[in-house]
């Protein structure tokens, strides 16, 4: 069996190849080594046929940008457009840039929401409806509306949420940690959610298993033997959190595959530290690295892209640069250093 799927998947021009995200999520991109969601992506589509406002709220660390990003959106059933946005520290501005990139074409639409207050953002998503048979707005990471927008704006990005999915007509799914729940339950507008709610766990068992093991049987990889499977899996077996860490050890075992053979090996698994080990050896290498002048330059970056109710903090980079007057061009070495390591992760955000 083994080597009929060796000889079925095996990839010869590996270039780019990247089966295992790493500390990044999951995306439509990635969506063909996306494994072990299949039950939970499939009932969250048949919720949607009716729910006008759903939720998903799950753990930190138990994977829902990459349910929604490379399970969810590349699934969606014929007929079905969408449109995915964070809140970031501006959740209206967000809304509004998420819709005028579907509705540029039309220009009277795109005059009227540049103009209007709230509910023409609404109206934009009304545009954009009667353009498709269904419509989907999906806002990830949702707890970013209560940990970096002020109580108007939450106010009011309710507001405008409920006018989308009720006057546009466009199903919204919100996605978040289980621990912000209840403060969606300060806003009316927000009420439907809480019969709507689909609870996402971190994979277990045979889920699990597929999750790690098919992203690289994929691209022609199999691991040595059943028994390092095992073993990965037995780490974080039970372990709250773990995903992100298991993610990471996965894209080093990649990055140090034995290409002639098509394996990922135990020899590799004991270089990297386990599971446990791998991220803190290959941050405590990059530390080495920069050395010990500019661990304080880490530390500060770091404290800046963490919110007081330990969520991430998207920042723009001179804005996170603009702490650092004496050591600028330090502190941007550093940053592009981290990056390049994928200890953070930078993005382009799209201009109105």
């Amino acid at each position: 069996t083994r080597a009929l799927e060796e000889v079925a998947f095996r990839v010869h021009d590996e270039t780019g190849l990247e089966p295992y995200p790493g500390l990044s999520s999951f995306d439509e991109e990635d969506a063909e080594y996306f494994f072990g969601r299949e039950a939970e992506v499939e009932a969250v589509w048949q919720k949607l046929q009716s729910a006008q406002l759903l939720g998903i709220i799950g753990a930190s660390g138990s994977g829902k940008s990459s349910f929604i990003g490379a399970g969810l959106v590349p699934s969606a059933p014929d007929g079905w457009s969408i449109i995915r946005c964070t809140p970031g520290n501006a959740a209206i501005d967000s809304l509004r840039r998420a819709v005028i990139t579907e509705i540029e074409d039309d220009t009277e639409a795109v005059r009227s929401l540049s103009a209007g207050g709230d509910p023409a953002i609404a109206g934009a998503f009304g545009v954009w409806r009667r353009g498709h048979e269904r419509a989907l707005l999906i806002v990830d990471q949702f707890e970013e509306l209560f940990t970096q927008n002020t109580d108007e704006e939450q106010r009011r990005c309710a507001e405008i949420l409920e006018r989308i999915a009720l006057n546009a007509d466009v199903h919204v799914l919100l996605s978040m940690r289980d621990d912000f729940l209840m403060r969606c339950h300060d806003y009316a507008e927000l009420a439907p959610l809480f019969s709507e709610l689909t609870p996402l766990k971190a994979p277990v068992g045979g889920a699990l298993r597929r999750a790690v093991v098919q992203p690289a049987l994929r691209c022609g990889y199999r691991f040595e033997d059943e028994e390092l499977a095992d073993e990965i899996l037995a780490e974080v077996e039970g372990e709250r959190g773990a995903l992100p860490l298991l993610a990471f050890a996965l894209a080093r075992l990649w990055e140090k595959r034995d290409r002639d053979n098509g394996l990922i090996t135990r020899q590799a698994y004991k270089d990297i530290g386990g599971v446990g080990g791998a991220l803190a050896q290959h941050a405590e290498s990059l530390m080495e690295r920069l050395g010990p002048e500019r661990h304080g330059i880490v530390r500060e970056i770091f404290r800046n892209l963490v919110t007081a109710q330990a969520t991430r903090a998207a920042r723009d980079t001179d804005e996170l640069l603009s702490v650092f007057r004496e050591n600028h061009d330090d502190a941007a070495d550093v940053l592009r250093a981290l990056v390049d390591a994928r200890l953070l992760t930078s993005y382009e955000v799209p201009s109105d």
